[in-house]
């Protein structure tokens, strides 16, 4: 998912992906110490991933960046 995309989803959507992405990785920590992870690059693009919302979350809650959109 790309950022302008991200920065269009409410507050409460960027907070339950968020939640989904931290269990998503959580999972792949998992299948990788086990042994069953066949695609590495999951774990990196969902760390990014983390790092986006978290960041877009912050920016929301400090005011900053806050471009209103045209419905």
């Amino acid at each position: 998912m790309k950022t302008y995309q991200i920065r269009e989803l409410p507050t409460e959507d960027l907070k339950n992906s968020l939640k989904d992405n931290i269990e998503a990785l959580e999972n792949f920590k998992f299948q990788h110490a086990s042994g069953q992870l066949e695609n590495y690059k999951g774990i990196t693009n969902t760390k990014k991933l983390i790092a986006r919302l978290k960041t877009l979350l912050k920016e929301r809650e400090l005011g900053i960046n806050s471009k209103k959109i045209k419905k």
